[in-house]
């Protein structure tokens, strides 16, 4: 196990780990591991807190520490969503480990509704741009998150093309409140990308 930005984050070889896979709960996207560009936006928000208490999504979650270290941090009502079913139960043991509450559901970005929205205040996501049909179903959430009264998106991303296409697509619709920012971790990972910040 190690430690990073105040969250504990169990090892792929961790017991509790393995005995969930040997469970079958076994990730069928890409939500097998911990992926970098969470800790991108943990750099973010170290610097840029969110306010406490805030309600947070954290979209495409897999293991879900990022909705972890903002329940640790800013004492968030954190939910989680993942269209694989088999990553929650490695979020709630991290959840669990790291002594805070979430909620975990499976769900698709296309079923987060303007109604379903309305429960929160931002969304954060990582790595979860990496196909190009990505790019028009994140645009389109971030959308229907803005129509939902949702304050911020953020989605951190090592620069695939079909995130670079969603930072364009932004751009053009919401000009002035899209902010991208550069980052370069060399602890606790080498890590790089952006990050697209979009502001109602």
């Amino acid at each position: 196990m190690r430690r990073a930005y105040g969250v504990r984050i169990m090892n792929s070889n961790h017991p509790e780990i393995r005995r969930l896979k040997r469970e079958g709960n076994v990730a069928e996207i890409h939500g097998n591991k911990f992926w970098n560009s969470s800790f991108l936006v943990m750099d973010y928000l170290k610097k840029n807190p969110l306010r406490k208490r805030v309600r947070v999504l954290e979209i495409g979650c897999g293991w879900g520490l990022l909705g972890i270290y903002c329940a640790r941090e800013f004492d968030a009502r954190v939910t989680g969503i993942d269209a694989d079913e088999n990553v929650l139960p490695y979020m709630a043991l991290h959840a669990d480990v790291n002594d805070v509450k979430v909620t975990g559901l499976k769900m698709s970005f296309q079923q987060l509704t303007v109604e379903k929205l309305k429960q929160y205040d931002v969304i954060l996501g990582a790595d979860i741009c990496f196909w190009d049909e990505m790019t028009g179903l994140l645009y389109n959430l971030i959308g229907r998150a803005f129509k939902a009264g949702v304050s911020t998106v953020m989605i951190a991303d090592p620069c695939r093309p079909p995130f670079g296409a969603l930072v364009e697509k932004c751009r053009k619709k919401y000009g002035d409140n899209v902010h991208v920012e550069e980052k370069w971790l060399t602890r606790p990972v080498h890590a790089s990308g952006e990050i697209l910040i979009v502001r109602r």
